[in-house]
């Protein structure tokens, strides 16, 4: 079985453009989950549209900043790797924000359920993402 987290191996630009239709699709679906998950457990100060179009924004910038380091750098697979992780751990300060100021003019505070719910969505949508482009996108030596 072949090392997805090789640092060594080669993107291929062309598969770039799958991997974030992959990376999209399975973030939105398993975010939704998430999402619809919640709603059990208290009210969510977002919606599912909300939900939809930060998973797929999300995927498709990764794919952008991937397709740049793989055109224009050496060990594209590892600053990839190194950016994704630094840009997850900071999400995480996002929805903790959103609790005590609205993250944008006339929307509410985040309630503790849609706290939780977000950072969970925001792990969900990393692991999508360095699967699909790590693995995907590669030609595996």
């Amino acid at each position: 079985m072949a090392n997805w987290f090789n640092p060594d191996d080669r993107v291929v630009l062309r598969k770039i453009p799958l991997a974030t239709v992959v990376a999209a699709v399975g973030s939105t679906v398993c975010n939704l989950g998430v999402y619809y998950g919640a709603l059990r457990y208290g009210r969510m100060t977002i919606g599912p549209t909300e939900t939809v179009i930060a998973s797929v924004i999300g995927a498709a910038l990764a794919g952008l900043v991937y397709w740049l380091l793989a055109r224009y750098t050496e060990h594209a697979v590892r600053w990839f790797t190194v950016i994704a992780t630094i840009v997850i751990g900071v999400y995480g300060v996002g929805p903790v924000a959103a609790a005590y100021e609205p993250y944008m003019e006339g929307a509410e505070l985040f309630t503790l359920t849609t706290v939780i719910a977000t950072e969970l969505m925001h792990v969900v949508s990393g692991i999508w993402v360095l699967w699909a482009m790590l693995r995907l996108a590669r030609e595996v030596r």
